[in-house]
């Protein structure tokens, strides 16, 4: 078998079917990676917000400086921000699971279905 899948003459696609398999879980693994490092990173960016929500509380300075240079828009800054980028994060992580157990559920009918018939 080994001189024939070098030759490709007997065996040869399951030489190609095993470099697209290799191929796909690479691919799955950046997927991975990329996603942890979104959660990474989002995580920072809840955690400067709520230092810059806490500085603005008691900083009369930065309260002072936010209303003369956003205005109306400096409401933000008292964790109306931090509560909204929170609420984001957890209703994508809801969701997130929701989905995947529903997709679950799907595949053990699919299997349960196969399995009788």
């Amino acid at each position: 078998m080994g001189f024939s899948v070098i030759t490709g003459i007997e065996g040869g696609s399951r030489v190609m079917d095993d470099r697209q398999d290799i191929d796909r879980l690479k691919q799955e693994q950046l997927v991975k990676r990329t996603r942890w490092l979104i959660w990474a990173e989002s995580l920072v960016i809840l955690g400067l917000l709520i230092w810059v929500s806490l500085e603005y509380q008691n900083n009369l300075f930065l309260q002072s400086w936010a209303k003369s240079n956003f205005g109306p828009v400096s409401f933000l800054l008292n964790g109306t921000l931090v509560g909204l980028y929170t609420g984001a994060l957890l209703g994508y992580s809801v969701a997130k699971h929701a989905g995947r157990k529903s997709e679950e559920e799907r595949i053990l009918e699919s299997l349960k279905k196969k399995s009788i018939n």
